[in-house]
């Protein structure tokens, strides 16, 4: 017999209201408002480190096992097809080739068989589909006066505002704010990838972002974000923030929303930058949701998409700004990308970045538009800087 019976036969019960204490302690914690989204598990989809410089024979012989439900949005015109075909075989080539997402193809007027050809020609194994843009999103809503539109489209052409007496590109920026996710061949996808004519890609992207995406909890990626034109955009501020008060919305330094990284924080005016919209990998739900279609509307009921000439980049980042919390935003730094002379490649002091073949020299076009006059980049560090310490130290709080 035991010599200490009674000790013996109590241990198995005290241990287990220990165990259960510590349990529905440890269950407290995890699901504390303050704190759950930091204990939550990262591990989403364990076949690639998007840290990680794949060979290309990691493809070949081990395919990726999942995909999101995305797929490259091109908004391009018959004539731009030679542009669209070079970006597309430099994109192949960079990245899909490996991940083979589909691309949808939209025009405002019916694609050639000509234009078919060409780009079917630069990835003969993609995906392609082809859609037309619906006639109520490239004309002009009942609200717009015709002849003041083209009155104050020849005004911009006296003034010299960049595209503004060209009535074609009003009604891209319109449909690109309000429209394009809402097309049918975009009905059965979550995310989209914008490419545009003439883009260059200069890294390898070994990872997919779109998961990396979904597994960070991120809603809007951009690469490049630099000042707008204020002559574009004369009463777009005013108008976002008569909005923001009317749906009492918190647009102060107090709030985690992005939007403090758009205001000047000596007059409280528009600081102008915003992220250029040329390259976007973002979330269809953030575009397709109640409060954007909200804010989208009452900006179109003002006429200014063609009484002034708002782009879609201010609009879609402003609109980010009012929605979505800073943490929720990413900056591909490691992609290397290149729309008309504006290029960002990633720092090589920094170590990231895939096999990346970036121009080098003294030109124009070799210049990393980090390093422009009119970049936001410095700006932004600092901002996600300020907001990741400002929400650690709100959880412990």
């Amino acid at each position: 017999m035991p010599a200490f019976p009674i000790l013996s036969v109590s241990r198995k019960p005290v241990l287990l209201v220990i165990f259960v204490s510590a349990f529905f302690f440890l269950y407290q914690i995890a699901n504390h408002p303050k704190v759950s989204k930091q204990l939550q598990p990262v591990a989403y989809y364990t076949d690639y480190d998007e840290k990680a410089c794949l060979p290309q024979k990691q493809f070949i012989n081990n395919p990726p096992a999942k995909k999101a439900r995305a797929a490259m949005v091109i908004l391009v015109r018959n004539k731009e097809q030679a542009d669209i075909a070079q970006t597309i075989v430099n994109f192949e080539d960079r990245f899909n080739k490996n991940f083979k997402y589909p691309y949808v193809f939209l025009n405002e007027e019916p694609f050639t068989d000509e234009f078919k050809e060409a780009v079917k020609k630069a990835a003969p194994n993609a995906d392609m589909r082809f859609g037309l843009v619906p006639e109520n999103h490239w004309s002009y809503p009942v609200w717009v006066n015709k002849t003041l539109a083209a009155e104050k489209r020849a005004e911009m052409g006296r003034k010299g505002v960049y595209y503004g007496d060209l009535e074609s590109y009003h009604h891209m920026c319109r449909y690109q704010s309000g429209f394009f996710f809402d097309h049918p061949l975009l009905d059965e996808f979550d995310w989209y990838w914008r490419v545009e004519p003439g883009v260059k890609y200069y890294c390898d992207i070994t990872y997919d972002p779109f998961l990396f995406m979904e597994k960070y909890k991120k809603k809007y990626g951009f690469v490049v974000t630099l000042t707008e034109l204020p002559e574009t955009i004369p009463t777009l501020w005013q108008h976002v923030l008569d909005y923001a008060k009317t749906r009492r919305i918190d647009t102060s330094e107090k709030s985690h929303l992005l939007f403090p990284y758009f205001v000047n924080k000596d007059t409280g005016d528009f600081n102008l930058c915003h992220f250029w919209s040329n390259f976007e990998i973002a979330s269809l739900d953030l575009w397709r949701s109640p409060q954007y279609r909200d804010f989208f509307n009452y900006l179109d009921k003002t006429g200014n998409f063609f009484y002034e000439r708002w782009g879609d980049a201010p609009v879609h980042s402003l609109a980010a700004g009012l929605f979505l919390e800073t943490s929720e935003v990413h900056y591909f730094e490691d992609f290397g990308y290149q729309h008309d002379l504006y290029r960002h490649c990633p720092s090589p002091s920094k170590d990231i970045g895939c096999r990346c073949e970036c121009p080098t020299g003294t030109t124009d076009e070799s210049i990393d538009h980090d390093q422009h006059y009119d970049t936001c980049l410095p700006k932004w560090i600092q901002h996600e800087k300020e907001a990741r310490k400002k929400k650690s130290w709100d959880v412990w709080s």
